[in-house]
């Protein structure tokens, strides 16, 4: 994991997941209708990589939830109000509903696995 006080400028991953901001984060996943995965993460961020890849290749899947993607660095008021203090970090919501972190390694049968896991509890109140 990397330490969120890093100095680089954009999103680590490859630009395929649509990005996130503080000012359309909570707007847009009221509109998702079903599961979303949010990753936080920021340029330079060699595990950041690696999991944008894997959720990019998800993203191509029949079961892939909507992914997302926010930049750690330019969004910190996300970064706060989420208390992200390691990177990657990736979060849940279902219908706008709040689920909470979704803690896997960046393997696809295991972060599919989380999900579901993730989602089979109640929603909670987002930090």
């Amino acid at each position: 994991m990397t330490d969120v006080s890093g100095t680089a400028a954009a999103a680590g991953t490859d630009g395929s997941l649509p990005r996130l901001t503080q000012f359309d984060f909570h707007q847009r996943l009221m509109d998702v209708l079903g599961s979303a995965v949010i990753l936080f993460t920021r340029q330079g961020c060699g595990a950041c990589k690696v999991m944008g890849r894997v959720l990019a290749e998800w993203q191509a899947a029949a079961d892939a939830p909507a992914l997302f993607v926010v930049d750690a660095e330019t969004d910190t008021a996300l970064v706060r109000e989420f208390e992200v203090f390691h990177l990657p970090a990736l979060f849940v919501f279902q219908a706008g509903a709040y689920h909470g972190r979704l803690e896997a390694p960046p393997r696809l049968p295991l972060l599919r696995e989380a999900l579901t896991a993730c989602l089979a509890r109640p929603p909670e109140e987002a930090p």
